[in-house]
């Protein structure tokens, strides 16, 4: 008898969570399913998973900026359903279809560098989809200033354009933006964007 359930549910991921000691999961892991199907994906290989059955999954930020993933599989299914009903909002982690996210309108496509007068407010467009559209096309961005030779997070730049409110001469540096899908396509970056002061 196994301590793992054969199904995607609430009660067999929580079942998961007690055998690792964490309860449904710590706050740096997520327990997941991951059917026949959603273990073919690219995407899913890219993130370290590889085959169907339950995962222990994290994503963590390396000291260059860059996302990492850490996969763990927990039981292995030897006779999974091709696509399973789904039961738990897992697509974050493991994607159901083939996502590919494509920038659409570079950072760096009006001017690069962009020069910005201290006090200013302005907006650097830039724009991305996911094909397939639908429950594919949420896309999330984060925004980030290089530092040396590390990329860190910018607190507050979450949308598709990098605003300055009242630019400051600190605000000065090379600026790239990761995108992510709400469904689990692979994270892009778009071209790096030098900001200097006028």
């Amino acid at each position: 008898m196994s301590l793992y359930g054969r199904v995607d549910s609430t009660a067999n991921q929580t079942q998961v969570g007690l055998t690792r000691g964490n309860g449904a999961g710590s706050a740096t892991e997520t327990i997941v399913f991951v059917d026949e199907t959603e273990a073919g994906l690219a995407a899913n290989k890219e993130r370290g998973i590889t085959a169907p059955g339950w995962w222990a999954y994290r994503t963590y930020t390396d000291g260059a900026g860059n996302t990492r993933h850490k996969a763990e599989h927990l039981m292995v299914l030897t006779n999974p359903e091709a696509n399973a009903d789904e039961t738990l909002s897992d697509d974050t982690i493991a994607a159901d279809v083939a996502v590919t996210i494509s920038i659409t309108q570079q950072p760096t496509q009006n001017a690069n560098p962009v020069s910005i007068a201290v006090g200013a407010g302005t907006t650097v467009p830039m724009s991305a989809i996911a094909t397939p559209p639908g429950d594919a096309s949420v896309l999330t961005f984060q925004w980030q200033k290089k530092s040396g030779r590390r990329w860190s997070n910018v607190s507050g730049q979450t949308h598709a354009s990098l605003s300055f409110t009242s630019y400051a001469a600190a605000d000065a540096g090379d600026y790239r933006c990761k995108i992510n899908s709400t469904n689990g396509g692979a994270e892009v970056i778009s071209n790096v964007l030098t900001v200097q002061t006028a």
